[in-house]
């Protein structure tokens, strides 16, 4: 559907490790973002006003007996584009304002 920025994982049965992430769609104005399971194929409709997170947890809870060691994070590069873009929206304001004082 889109680029994941976010993954969560859980320990089920047997030590089996379960993701689900969430992918952003950056077609859309707003971005939007869907929740799919990577075992399962499941990715509900997110016309709710249930948090994605808490979906998340409930279906590694629910759907496979993950419970164990849960852990959230961003997808890597996502958070780089967010450090890269950081500086150049920095130096862009930066230049603009002086452009605007000139």
């Amino acid at each position: 559907m889109g680029a994941p920025i976010r993954h969560f994982t859980a320990v089920g049965p047997g030590d089996q490790v379960f993701t689900v992430s969430i992918e952003r769609d950056f077609r859309y104005d707003p971005y939007r973002d869907f929740v799919v399971c990577a075992h399962c194929d499941w990715s509900p409709s997110l016309l709710t006003t249930r948090r994605i997170d808490g979906m998340a947890w409930e279906h590694l809870a629910s759907a496979h007996g993950a419970d164990r060691g849960l852990s959230q994070q961003d997808d890597a590069s996502f958070r780089k584009a967010g450090w890269v873009m950081l500086p150049l929206c920095a130096v862009l304001i930066v230049v603009l304002l002086l452009y605007a004082g000139s």
